[in-house]
């Protein structure tokens, strides 16, 4: 017998990790203590699951790193942090996406005529269904009143790759604020504090405000009515980019850091990720910007008066580059992304300003990161 259920998940990976599959939203409230095992790396590790009225907050602990989860089944929103044992959260992301987008998203439930017990409950195991074979194959045994107490996710010749097993359950009621996350996540300046103090900025980075826009081009793929506002104030940058679909992108990072915050909305999905960390020395450019390089490329051009070098900003970059012709003070004045030979999108400054920039102007919209924009009513 196959079961069609219409619901989505939003979270997820070839792993026993993220929310837990619900069946409806009649799940009561409970509290449940699994061990995962892992057989690509042959480690075990606890996951405790809190649920309150369609809310989850779950933990994973591998060593000494916490991984976390909170979000709602059925609202296809989750949020997801981690931290390491003595430290603070450094990163988080929180995503909302349209199902039929969602790249894990479930697109079949099979039931099967397979019960087991685990921990000593009675549960019966599901298929879910998220991509076409051959794929990975994910597993979850439900109780009679919804309680994801195992999971198996197996290769898709049906070798297990891992699984979670229920060991300790408490039905009962659990308070609100215990599957809601931190209201700190939401503050931008919980990414935007300084590390550090930064020095002067160099005669290469001057302050200034522009505005580019897409060039024209042949290719109808590309949205020729975009516009970029871009503002640099040593060491930090914020652009924002809208597109005439109405999607919007708005990047706020450290430079000289793996720190920052990035908002983005579309038509499929809406996403905030932040992130507050030093930088790898192995790679000496920030996480939030798509740089890897500064590769000089010996041409120059002038436009809007000034003249500029070309650079890519990707260089060893197989197959793509990302280019800009760049001012002696640090002001792009063309913007391409290349693939192979083609143009995939470029944009011209079409004004700018030479300015004082002050770091309160680079802060991304509180609507954005309000919590209960999200479905996250924080008191």
């Amino acid at each position: 017998m196959i079961v069609f259920l219409a619901v989505a998940l939003s979270t997820g990976t070839a792993h026993a990790s993220g929310l837990p599959f619900f069946p409806n939203s009649n799940v009561p409230d409970y509290t449940a203590k699994l061990v995962v095992r892992d057989t690509l790396d042959g480690t075990d590790y606890w996951r405790v699951v809190h649920h309150h009225n369609g809310w989850t907050h779950v933990e994973e602990t591998q060593g000494d790193e916490t991984h976390i989860w909170y979000g709602h089944f059925f609202q296809n929103v989750v949020l997801s942090t981690g931290k390491k044992e003595g430290e603070e959260i450094k990163r988080f992301n929180i995503r909302q996406v349209e199902p039929s987008y969602d790249y894990l998203g479930i697109k079949q439930v099979k039931e099967t005529n397979d019960v087991e017990t685990v921990g000593g409950e009675e549960c019966r195991w599901l298929q879910i269904v998220r991509h076409d074979p051959p794929s990975p194959i994910w597993m979850t045994c439900l109780t009679s009143d919804g309680i994801e107490v195992a999971i198996k996710v197996l290769f898709s010749k049906g070798k297990l790759m891992s699984e979670a097993r229920l060991t300790e359950i408490k039905r009962g009621p659990v308070p609100e604020a215990e599957v809601l996350p931190p209201r700190q996540l939401f503050d931008a300046s919980t990414w935007l504090k300084p590390l550090r103090t930064y020095p002067d900025h160099p005669p290469s980075a001057v302050d200034f405000e522009a505005k580019l826009v897409t060039r024209a081009s042949d290719n109808s793929s590309i949205d020729k009515s975009s516009e970029v506002s871009l503002l640099r104030h040593y060491p930090w940058w914020f652009r924002r980019r809208e597109g005439k679909d109405g999607s919007i992108r708005i990047e706020v990072w450290n430079e000289l850091e793996n720190q920052g915050i990035s908002y983005s909305s579309s038509k499929m999905e809406r996403r905030i990720v932040g992130g507050r960390s030093s930088l790898d020395p192995k790679r000496p450019f920030s996480q939030f910007s798509s740089q890897t390089g500064m590769e000089n490329l010996g041409e120059q051009g002038q436009f809007l008066g000034e003249n500029c070098i070309w650079y890519n900003l990707t260089p060893n970059m197989a197959g793509s580059s990302h280019k800009q012709c760049i001012t002696s003070d640090g002001i792009p004045l063309k913007d391409e992304q290349w693939y192979g030979r083609s143009a995939v999108e470029s944009f011209d400054t079409v004004w700018f300003t030479r300015r004082p920039v002050d770091i309160g102007e680079m802060q991304p919209p509180r609507e954005y990161l309000d919590p209960s924009a999200w479905g996250f009513v924080l008191h």
